[in-house]
């Protein structure tokens, strides 16, 4: 019989492994929970709060994917390719690696084994939930090499969170140096908390070793590969010689040092590999980046912005209602002005000037101060285009120095708009709106950005060659503003559209630095205008991609004639909230897309196709979930009453509009469906005689259907104009009318622009306002 062995931890041990939590209950109660590692599970309730005791198992055998270890995926060299570790290596890279060069490591160039640590990936969801899924993705993708190690799982390397200690301190020290591995003298709180990601990377270079096959124990260290610690935080670094750990640049060291090989910051380690000219230009620049020389470069220049409060400062004032939180508008015809909607005004906060903008960018979170009411006003008609403003511009020379601030144009642009928009607001009827300043940015909404280098920024000395220069970036959104980035592909990438993700923006900086991350091809190609307008738009179109074209079927309709002469009339549509439950990662995916994108030669589905072509369409002859709208309506199409329900539909058959139009029009056919369909387009053509007669407006565009030359190519061989039938309208006269609230945007335009009062109080009203607009 094999030997069974149980593991008992004591009560003060399992005190200290407990970790709190908090969450609320789903009446908003808060719930006080704490995680332990161990068998027990205890609750208690006091004072309306609830203590938790998650169960953890700590195992001394999780699975780390070298070779002689269960379930071996890394290669048994690691990458021999770097100058600095001949014998092979595996990077074991930090949370800010993550958060800042994700670029960098989903690179196709990029071949190097990738150890992702269980504690970084909870905190990379803990900072940012898109690069969170873009690392799982990374985790699975068939290009790259990559392990999760679950060291949390581990009785080798889990670290657990001690009372005072928040979130990512004790992620800091889930990576530090273990007892075990250190003379008394150095097992000081300061060695326990004060180095990056530490226990992980020290336990794998110990395993390597140990790891080796029997009779290759006393093998030379320098030929066993090693497991590098990849930070790009400066502190780390700073600690790490305090304390007289080595930082590899090119260098081996001998046993003792194998328990921390730290190195960074990233750019150095990039210029050790033989991919590094495709790999520089895909750096991110980031605060951290910044050495004692540079610091002090930074402080001779002069500040073009005020300095951002503190995310702490800003919640605080917002809180007290000294400043205002919101969402920051660029204004995509006049670079100098962008707004804020915020609660406490029914207008928005206009911004003037780059300065009261203060390095916003479109979609930003940020914390605005309102200026006293005398300075109120409304937003000016000028259209100030930054491209040709701007086009003098040199990237090279566009940091603050003494003395300079905005160049002579930007000022004459801005003394305009100003006494615009005060002349406006003195002559409009319309209410002067609230004015302020941005003082702090709350949370960065940046994102990879479609761009084009602008030509005149290149070197007219360098405009071929491999020499890394300073360029403008001009994205396709004219909401945003240019990108300052440094490469050395500038020349070959002109009449290319790139992608770009800003990295930074100085307060010394007129523009944002940002990194090339690839080019997407030949500007007005066809594919490369076609995932530009999918990455503009922000339509994630990678993961669920696929050859075969799918079609789902979002809504039924039936109608009957009742006993007592009236007409019940149903929509139906599918009940996708069964199978898709709130704040799954499902929900979350769906949530992200919004909707179905169709583009001409491609499908992007918002829902995996089982769901959305099947068990969420209506599909006939079979039994679906539906949420049902049933209406009875007399003769004349007057509502008598109404009812919301759930239900089970088995819908009778799908059809085109073409179709039904068809069928419907085939006297020979007197059929239950055919009839039911012909009552529906009674109803619509009643619906819509009343809206007409109401002053209604039609403002349907034509559609065109594109043709394609096969099943199997994308290339257009024709446009046609789609043909609108009757039963077209058996949907679109069910549609409600849209709240006034919409009109808002396009009411203030037009009474600033044309001085026409858009009057939305009835359908006719409408349409007599706008007809005066022509």
């Amino acid at each position: 019989m094999s030997e069974i062995v149980v593991l008992k931890r004591s009560r003060t041990e399992a005190e200290y492994t407990r970790r709190k939590f908090f969450r609320k209950t789903a009446k908003g109660k808060v719930v006080k929970g704490v995680s332990q590692y161990g068998p027990n599970r205890i609750k208690s309730h006091h004072f309306h709060s609830m203590t938790v005791i998650r169960e953890r198992y700590l195992r001394p055998s999780i699975p780390c994917g070298v070779i002689g270890c269960p379930r071996p995926s890394l290669p048994t060299n690691g990458y021999p390719h770097h100058h600095a570790y001949p014998s092979g290596h595996f990077i074991v890279p930090d949370t800010n690696v993550f958060l800042h060069q994700m670029d960098l490591m989903e690179h196709s160039s990029f071949k190097v084994p990738i150890i992702i640590l269980q504690t970084v990936l909870e905190e990379v969801r803990h900072r940012s939930l898109p690069l969170y899924s873009r690392l799982k993705q990374l985790s699975q993708s068939e290009d790259k090499i990559v392990w999760i190690y679950y060291n949390e799982f581990s009785s080798e390397t889990s670290i657990t969170r001690h009372e005072d200690e928040t979130p990512n301190d004790r992620n800091d020290r889930g990576l530090s140096i273990e007892n075990s591995f250190l003379s008394p003298s150095r097992q000081s709180r300061a060695y326990m908390i004060l180095i990056g990601i530490r226990v992980a990377t020290k336990w794998y270079n110990s395993h390597l070793i140990e790891a080796l096959p029997k009779g290759q124990s006393k093998r030379n260290v320098a030929e066993i590969p090693v497991a590098v610690l990849l930070t790009d935080d400066a502190a780390n670094r700073k600690f790490a010689g305090e304390l007289g750990i080595p930082t590899a640049r090119g260098t081996l060291f001998p046993l003792v040092a194998r328990i921390y090989l730290i190195i960074g910051p990233v750019r150095d380690y990039i210029t050790g590999l033989p991919e590094a000219e495709d790999l520089v230009d895909v750096i991110a620049a980031h605060e951290e980046d910044a050495d004692a020389e540079g610091i002090q470069m930074i402080s001779k220049k002069s500040a073009l912005y005020p300095e951002h409060l503190s995310v702490a400062s800003c919640k605080a004032g917002v809180a007290s209602g000294h400043l205002h939180q919101g969402h920051f508008n660029a204004s995509q015809y006049n670079y100098l002005e962008g707004s804020v909607n915020v609660p406490a005004f029914s207008k928005p906060i206009i911004l003037i000037g780059r300065e009261n903008m203060n390095r916003a960018v479109d979609g930003d979170v940020v914390a605005v101060e309102i200026f006293p009411q005398s300075e109120w006003r409304t937003s000016a008609d000028e259209v100030i285009d930054q491209e040709a403003t701007l086009k003098d511009d040199d990237p090279d020379d566009s940091d603050g120095e003494e003395g300079e601030g905005m160049d002579e144009t930007e000022k004459k642009e801005l003394r305009r708009e100003r006494k615009d928009g005060a002349s406006e607001s003195r002559n409009s009827r319309a209410q002067p709106q609230p004015t302020g300043k941005i003082v702090g940015i709350i949370k960065r909404n940046w994102r990879a950005y479609v761009c084009h280098i602008d030509r005149r920024s290149l070197s007219s000395h360098i405009q071929t060659g491999n020499t890394v220069q300073a360029v403008f970036a001009t994205p396709l959104a004219r909401s945003i503003p240019r990108i300052r980035l440094r490469t050395r592909q500038a020349p070959s990438l002109l009449d290319q559209k790139i992608l770009v993700t800003m990295d930074r923006w100085d307060a010394t900086s007129r523009y944002p630095e940002g990194h090339f991350v690839r080019s997407l091809g030949k500007v007005e190609s066809k594919e490369a205008e076609r995932e530009s307008l999918l990455l503009e738009f922000e339509v994630p179109f990678r993961p669920f991609g696929r050859a075969v074209r799918c079609q789902d079927i979002d809504d039924a309709l039936h109608a009957r004639e009742l006993p007592n002469g009236n007409i019940e009339a149903g929509v139906h549509i599918a009940d996708v909230s069964h199978f898709v439950h709130a704040d799954t990662p499902m929900d979350s995916e769906a949530a992200s897309r919004g909707t179905t994108v169709y583009l001409v030669d491609q499908r992007i589905d918002m829902l995996p196709s089982l769901l959305g072509t099947n068990l969420c369409s209506l599909r006939p002859h079979v039994e679906r979930l539906a949420f049902s709208a049933i209406w009875e309506l007399t003769p004349m199409a007057e509502i008598v009453n109404v009812r919301f329900t759930k239900s089970v539909i088995a819908s009778k058959m799908a059809f085109t509009y073409e179709e039904a139009q068809n069928r419907m029009d085939n006297s020979s056919m007197s059929d239950p469906l055919t009839e039911s369909i012909r009552l529906l387009n009674l109803l619509a053509k009643k619906l819509k005689a009343a809206r007409m007669a109401a002053g209604a407006l039609n403002l349907a565009s034509p559609e065109i259907k594109i043709h394609l030359q096969s099943a199997e190519s994308s290339d257009p061989v024709d446009v046609e104009q789609k043909v609108l039938f009757e039963t077209n309208s058996l949907v679109e006269e069910r549609h409600v009318a849209p709240p006034k609230t919409n009109f808002e945007k396009l009411q203030d335009i037009l009474m600033k622009r044309k001085g026409i009062e858009l009057d939305v109080s009835s359908s006719g009203a409408l349409a007599t306002s706008l007809d005066r607009c022509i």
